[in-house]
């Protein structure tokens, strides 16, 4: 993870990592899927580091401050959200565990918790992939379905809501949104193989 330069990149990433988690954990459990569940724990390792880089720039800005009295309520609040959203991702190992244990998810929580309109996928493109070296905004869906990249990890490095500029490489972990055509259409585009070039 790159190192962030002040509390309010390191804020906007919290706020970004901590609705990945939830999506992510909520969707292992319903998908009951464990690659999902191992992507929340890679996002969980990002929200620890972050939180440690909140401390370190809160403590550095109190220590700088030439009215550091007065800023010691608004430090004490950026330190609280750190605290909460690093509770936010603690709460998700106890959802992801359902999907560790590889018993099956029981009907009632899918009835109660899943939204039959939108649903969360993880898809890792191939080496042969249609989709690698596209950019994103290339890939075609259907707007209607809900089609959104909500995330891209590469490696360790992670890149949150995506811009369209970005190209797609093998090996490249893709967390998408939509509803079941939107789902559909990606694996086929990630299962695709590259059209060979005409001799």
């Amino acid at each position: 993870m790159a190192k962030t330069k002040n509390l309010k990149e390191i804020l906007v990433l919290l706020r970004k990592y901590s609705q990945l988690i939830v999506d992510l954990g909520y969707a292992a459990v319903l998908e009951d899927n464990l690659e999902l569940a191992q992507e929340a724990f890679r996002v969980k390792a990002e929200i620890k580091e972050l939180d440690y880089q909140l401390r370190k720039e809160a403590l550095m800005v109190a220590r700088l401050s030439r009215s550091a009295r007065e800023d010691i309520p608004q430090i004490a609040n950026i330190l609280q959200i750190g605290v909460a959203i690093k509770e936010i991702s603690d709460g998700i190992d106890d959802l992801i565990e359902i999907a560790i244990r590889n018993v099956g998810v029981h009907p009632i929580i899918k009835i109660a918790y899943s939204r039959k309109d939108i649903r969360i996928a993880r898809h890792e493109v191939g080496a042969d992939s249609e989709l690698d070296g596209k950019k994103l905004e290339e890939i075609k869906c259907d707007p209607k379905s809900g089609f959104r990249i909500i995330a891209l990890r590469r490696g360790d490095e992670w890149t949150l809501d995506p811009p369209g500029a970005k190209r797609v490489k093998s090996d490249d972990v893709l967390i998408i949104e939509g509803n079941d055509v939107a789902i559909r259409k990606m694996q086929e585009y990630v299962k695709g193989k590259k059209k060979e070039a005409k001799k």
